[in-house]
């Protein structure tokens, strides 16, 4: 399977799993400590992606606006950009990082976030967006979404594996960055099928 259908598949599967988190979410309180996990494994390639809220991966879900809130923020960032310390993947399948995108807005474009469901409707037409990337907007502002004032991050990773039949499992290591991060609900797309789990900081490997 090309990247691009990776990333399709990714996008698809990951838009259903974040429409069940916000269903989810309408029906009560934006659920601090818990959050998703989404992978595809497909040839000699691993997609994942994380999101999770803005409380447990920064500490804060308001808008960074002094300049210890911004400092912490970037810090916030910088961990995303470390992957390796997130998440555990067998060494025998030799797999390196060969793209990431992180899903989350600048500190000086929060505020611009907050009125941008509010003026969305109004100026739609002059961003002259097409089907395709409707989805695919739609998809990155789910990823750093915020659910009634309640922020979302996030993060894409692509790996390139030597091995890839030595890839049987994938551990959460990132419950020990996150300390408040208590629950990661994960779906994945393997060559055999699908397959579904819910890590916790105790049982945070799933195999295949």
């Amino acid at each position: 399977m090309k990247a691009v259908t990776l990333l399709l598949a990714l996008a698809t599967f990951g838009a259903q799993a974040n429409h069940e988190h916000e269903e989810s979410h309408s029906h009560g309180a934006h659920e601090h400590g818990h959050g998703l996990l989404n992978f595809v494994v497909d040839g000699n390639q691993l997609m994942i992606e994380l999101q999770a809220p803005a409380a447990d991966l920064v500490g804060f879900e308001h808008a960074a606006t002094t300049a210890e809130e911004k400092a912490q923020y970037a810090k916030a960032l910088a961990q995303l950009k470390q992957p390796e310390t997130l998440f555990g993947i067998a060494p025998a399948a030799a797999c390196q990082l060969a793209h990431q995108e992180i899903k989350a807005p600048q500190p000086e474009e929060d505020h611009e976030g907050h009125d941008h469901d509010a003026a969305h409707d109004e100026h739609h037409a002059d961003h002259n967006h097409d089907a395709a990337h409707e989805e695919h907007e739609g998809h990155d502002h789910d990823a750093a979404h915020e659910h009634d004032g309640h922020a979302d991050l996030g993060a894409i990773y692509t790996y390139n594996c030597t091995a890839p039949d030595r890839l049987n499992g994938l551990t959460a290591k990132l419950f020990s960055v996150y300390p408040s991060l208590s629950k990661l609900t994960v779906q994945g797309i393997l060559p055999s099928g699908q397959t579904a789990a819910e890590l916790t900081p105790t049982a945070n490997t799933v195999n295949w």
